[in-house]
């Protein structure tokens, strides 16, 4: 019994530094490193510098997860009763330690690059923790905060090696920054329910689902044309022979710019949790081919 009590433990705890979205941004570094930049070879990825930036990265938003769980039990509590770990397998004092412990390490090893890395972590750092302290239930504050911080993780190689294409760093940091907002106000009209049990002040509850709904859309046609912007730029600005073109384009029409009509679609008669939820997830998979759509910019 004691030996399913720890593997209980760890699965709990990998819940909690939510193991898959820290997975999926290991992954977005190292495509980004590698695929959208010429010069990045093989041995850059697997230098110790890098690996560095991967654990300082992942250190840092695994600590974010646990304090926005640690500051928000009660509401969980609410929204999803099951899902509840802090205060159960693992308790409010260890949530705390592994948080300090995961930011202080994350930044050390930041520190181990350049400062201007270690600047960037421990800024993401804190403002992770003010999210989760002050605006992950405020008017839209908090929603631009996490797409920020998701975007930085892409942001971040410009500053980490001066062999980074720019463009390409920055066309995919707002890829990710417009696909994120979206996304959290979604989640934020999912559980508009509960939170506005806990006087919270997202944008469903300031302005109701209706409006949140038009700003949603909006948002959707922004990132709409903001995906075809990029697949027009791709012949300009990437490193691979022009003929894989139409693979590009093919790949993301069908993968991510007619999903996202899609989810325009759905956005407009929306109406419950469960729609909501529905679009939750499709907005995550449109994330994920988006990400790995990077491969075509570099096929070698």
């Amino acid at each position: 019994m004691e030996t399913k009590s720890i593997i209980y433990t760890i699965y709990d705890f990998l819940k909690l530094i939510r193991y898959k979205n820290i997975l999926i941004i290991s992954i977005t570094q190292v495509l980004s490193y590698y695929f959208l930049s010429p010069l990045i070879g093989i041995d850059d990825v697997l230098s110790n510098r890098f690996l560095l930036l991967i654990n300082a990265t992942f250190l840092s938003a695994a600590a974010g997860y646990i304090i926005n769980d640690y500051m928000d039990v009660k509401l969980d509590m609410v929204n999803k009763p099951k899902a509840v770990i802090i205060g159960k397998s693992i308790s409010r004092r260890w949530a705390i330690l592994l948080h300090s412990g995961f930011n202080i390490l994350a930044i050390y090893l930041a520190w181990q690059i350049s400062y201007r890395v270690a600047g960037l972590v421990f800024t993401c750092s804190l403002l992770l923790w003010m999210y989760s302290q002050y605006f992950k239930k405020s008017y839209l504050l908090g929603n631009l905060l996490v797409a920020l911080m998701t975007a930085s993780t892409i942001f971040i190689l410009i500053p980490f090696d001066e062999n980074t294409n720019i463009s390409a760093c920055i066309a995919y940091s707002l890829f990710a920054f417009f696909s994120n907002l979206i996304r959290e106000i979604i989640k934020d009209t999912e559980d508009m329910r509960g939170d506005s049990k806990f006087n919270a002040k997202t944008l469903p509850i300031k302005l109701g689902t209706r409006k949140t709904k038009n700003i949603l859309i909006y948002l959707q046609i922004i990132f709409i044309i903001s995906c075809i912007l990029l697949v027009c730029l791709f012949p300009i600005i990437s490193f691979t022979n022009n003929n894989y073109f139409i693979w590009f384009f093919t790949y993301m029409l069908v993968l991510v710019i007619i999903p996202s009509f899609y989810s325009l679609y759905l956005i407009w008669y929306a109406d419950t949790k469960k729609h909501f939820t529905k679009l939750s997830f499709l907005s995550k998979l449109i994330m994920v081919f988006g990400v790995i759509s990077m491969v075509f910019w570099r096929i070698l």
